[in-house]
């Protein structure tokens, strides 16, 4: 399996405007049809903020799973809420 970098955009680019825009565009679209997504530098979200929401979701995760199935919502496909393990599949997969 070949090593594959995460695409990295930096919102100042998309500030600046111009060719430095350009680039961030063609990126981002790339990424996105590549490997589906891309992380972002110069965000301005606080490190505090990120550090919580990753610990609420590991809090969630750890949930017994009749209060996580809660939060699923059949009718939105997997779009939002929460989806269990084995209920997704790719696209076009025998699995």
């Amino acid at each position: 399996m070949a090593v594959q970098n995460i695409p990295v955009v930096d919102l100042n680019d998309w500030v600046e405007g111009g060719a430095a825009r350009q680039t961030f565009v063609r990126t981002v679209g790339l990424s996105l049809i590549d490997i589906g997504f891309f992380a972002v530098r110069n965000h301005g979200v606080p490190d505090e903020l990120t550090q919580r929401a990753y610990a609420v979701a590991k809090a969630f995760f750890h949930l017994p799973a009749e209060i996580k199935a809660r939060y699923h919502d059949a009718a939105k496909k997997g779009q939002r809420g929460f989806t269990g393990f084995g209920k997704e599949h790719a696209k076009d997969s025998q699995a």
